[in-house]
C-alpha cells in the first residue's frame, strides 16, 4: 500500500508487480491483487491489471502517512521506508534492464525518428520507464545517506549512460538533466563535467 500511495505516476497492477518483484523479497502479482480487494472503497481499482491503480481520496494518502491521524499501526505508511524501498527496486529494475542499445538497433547515431514508440516500449517496459523516471526522487524523499561503494555508487558508475539511453529513447532528456542536477545537490560532488 505503501508503494501506491506515495509513487510520482498511478501504475497498474502489472507495473506495480514487476517493479516490486524484482529483489528476493519481491512481492507476486496474485499478492496485490489480493491486497488492493480490500481497499477497493479508497481505490480505483480497474479491472485490467494493465490500467492504472488511483486513490479515490487524496486524504486518504494523507491519512495513511500521518502518525497522528491513523492510530491503527498495522495501517501506517512509514514514507522514508516506502521511499527506500521503491528507491531499491527501481535500481534493482534498471540493473537488471539497463544495457548499452538497449533498444538493439547495432547502429550508433540512430535517431528517436528511426524508431517507433512501440518498439520503444517493447525495450523499455513500463516498469523501467517508471524507475528512471523516479528512482532520484525516491532517493531524496528517503534520505538514504549517500558513500562510495554502496547500491547507488555502484548502479551510476556502471548504468549512467545507459540510464540517460534510455530516458532519451523515452524522450525526457531533459528531465535526465534536472535529476542529474538534484543527485549533485543531494550528494554533494558534481557528477557532470562543468
Amino acid at each position: 500500500v505503501g508503494s501506491i500511495v506515495i509513487h510520482f505516476e498511478p501504475l497498474s497492477i502489472n507495473t506495480l508487480g514487476s517493479l516490486l518483484g524484482t529483489s528476493a523479497s519481491g512481492i507476486q502479482q496474485a499478492d496485490i491483487e489480493e491486497i488492493l480487494s480490500h481497499l477497493l472503497s479508497v481505490l480505483k481499482v480497474p479491472a485490467s491489471s494493465a490500467e492504472p491503480i488511483r486513490l479515490l481520496h487524496p486524504s486518504f494518502r494523507d491519512f495513511l502517512l500521518s502518525e497522528k491521524r491513523c492510530q491503527e499501526t498495522q495501517l501506517q505508511v512509514d514514507e522514508k521506508h516506502a521511499h527506500r524501498t521503491l528507491v531499491d527496486h527501481c535500481l534493482g529494475v534498471m540493473s537488471n534492464s539497463l544495457r548499452r542499445d538497449i533498444c538493439g538497433l547495432q547502429r550508433p547515431g540512430s535517431l528517436l525518428s528511426d524508431v517507433t514508440r512501440s518498439q520503444v516500449e517493447q525495450f523499455i517496459r513500463p516498469e523501467l520507464q517508471y524507475a528512471c523516471l523516479y528512482w532520484i526522487q525516491h532517493l531524496q524523499k528517503s534520505d538514504i545517506p549517500l558513500h562510495d561503494e554502496e547500491q547507488v555508487h555502484q548502479f551510476l558508475r556502471k548504468h549512467l549512460l545507459h540510464w540517460l539511453e534510455a530516458l532519451a529513447w523515452l524522450e525526457r532528456t531533459s528531465e535526465a538533466i534536472l535529476a542529474l542536477i538534484s543527485l549533485e545537490g543531494h550528494i554533494g560532488v558534481s557528477i557532470v563535467p562543468s
